[in-house]
């Protein structure tokens, strides 16, 4: 049994919630049967899509290699993770285009961990900002021309969205920084899936989390938020981090089988097992799939991730008191649960 399964995890409840803050109750339970596991993937694979979405979807599905699961899930997170403040005329609006963004997003990360072409990495971030990327779009051909054209079509429809919303032009350069901070984490997977010897924990953890877009989409969120103190800002982005964080450490339990069979190293799982000299770049480089796999099955990093997660839910629980123009606990409630879906759809991503 490989030592990041979901089950291993359930059985050893310890290492999800131990200590005085679960025996007081304060720290939620993932004790879950297969029954519950069962059930909540079940319940994944019913949502289903606007009529909006799922055109989006059906054109992503022309040029992308992700199953209909993923925007499934995906807009259950979204769901879940948007901020109670926004306005409740906007919410769908919002959630819809938070779903966007996560499929723009998606097509530029497939390029750096799927396709690890760089010209075209480049092309594709340059489309977001560079007024003649468009035009140099001719040059391009056949799937790979269709694909950045897609990505073209999200990044025109995420931010003429967006531009509607009633605080855009106050929080506009701060929703750019974000979007640039995730595109920058594409930068650096490509760098290390090309690079395997310059993989470390500590870059790992300053970049590769902004790929989750959790800190985009918050701020996606407070455009839309016609009450929220601009002067709890900087507490409530605090709080934004840790929550992505949070996020990036259950996609990484969930995904980093298929991430060893795709060749794609830029997990801090990976980045862990090499800290601990567990794997070596070379391991990376050149050992099949199936070896690297068992090292990190003996290996247990689980735990020291668990132990990752609880610090950054403790820290987001504390720091939620000090933003008083909205009660962020149901955020903080909804990375709880996201955690949960992403254990339970661990292999179906």
């Amino acid at each position: 049994m490989s030592a990041l399964e979901t089950e291993h995890i359930r059985k050893n409840q310890a290492l999800l919630f131990g200590g005085e803050s679960a025996a007081s109750g304060d720290e939620p339970s993932l004790l879950l049967l297969p029954s519950d596991l069962k059930r909540i993937v079940n319940e994944i694979k019913t949502i289903e899509f606007s009529l909006g979405l799922r055109r989006w979807i059906e054109d992503y599905e022309k040029v992308g290699q992700r199953g209909r699961f993923l925007w499934q899930w995906c807009l259950k997170g979204v769901r879940l993770t948007t901020l109670p403040s926004v306005e409740p005329g906007l919410r769908e609006h919002v959630i819809e285009t938070k779903m966007l963004s996560i499929l723009y997003g998606t097509l530029i990360d497939d390029i750096a961990d799927r396709e690890q072409d760089k010209e075209m990495l480049e092309m594709a971030v340059r489309l977001g900002w560079d007024e003649w990327a468009s035009d140099r779009l001719a040059l391009w051909s056949g799937r790979r021309r269709d694909y950045l054209e897609m990505i073209a079509r999200l990044g025109v429809e995420v931010w003429s969205r967006c531009e509607t919303y009633p605080r855009f032009s106050e929080f506009e350069s701060m929703l750019r920084f974000d979007n640039e901070q995730s595109l920058n984490a594409m930068r650096y997977a490509l760098l290390v899936n090309h690079s395997p010897g310059i993989l470390n924990s500590i870059e790992h953890d300053l970049y590769q989390p902004h790929n989750m877009q959790i800190m985009f989409m918050a701020s996606v969120d407070l455009s839309a938020s016609p009450d929220f103190d601009a002067n709890e800002l900087g507490m409530a982005r605090e709080i934004f981090w840790h929550a992505q964080r949070m996020g990036r450490i259950g996609n990484m339990l969930t995904t980093w089988e298929r991430e060893v069979l795709d060749r794609d190293f830029t997990s801090g799982v990976f980045a862990h097992a090499l800290g601990r000299h567990v794997l070596s770049p070379s391991d990376l480089r050149s050992s099949p799939a199936h070896e690297i796999m068992s090292v990190l099955e003996t290996a247990q990093c689980q735990a020291h991730f668990i132990r990752e997660w609880k610090s950054h839910r403790e820290q987001m629980a504390g720091k939620i008191q000090n933003v008083a123009c909205c009660d962020l606990t149901p955020y903080l409630r909804a990375f709880e649960q996201l955690i949960v879906l992403h254990l339970c759809s661990r292999g179906l991503m």
